[in-house]
């Protein structure tokens, strides 16, 4: 191994440029495929660029939507209250 730290930051350099240009072009093949997929399922933009917090939301007041995660202090909604009866199903 003899190469210098700038050999080393040169080869990277080209490598980073092999890589850029190898998205380039899968890029269009990549798009076409998820477009297919889009008008395939039906989605629309809301459900495709909405964040997804089902993995976060744990109870959900069905009164207000609003929602907790079980860490921290419990909300005023669900305070003395049978937690399981706001479980959301996941």
């Amino acid at each position: 191994m003899s190469d210098t730290y700038r050999q080393l930051k040169a080869h990277i350099r080209e490598l980073e440029a092999k890589a850029e240009a190898l998205r380039r072009r899968e890029l269009k093949e990549v798009i076409r495929t998820v477009r297919q997929q889009i008008r395939a399922y039906g989605i629309t933009p809301d459900e495709l660029f909405a964040p997804d917090l089902s993995d976060l939301v744990q109870y959900r007041d069905p009164g207000t939507g609003k929602t907790w995660n079980g860490h921290g202090r419990p909300p005023a909604w669900i305070r003395g209250q049978d937690w399981e009866k706001f479980r959301v199903d996941g």
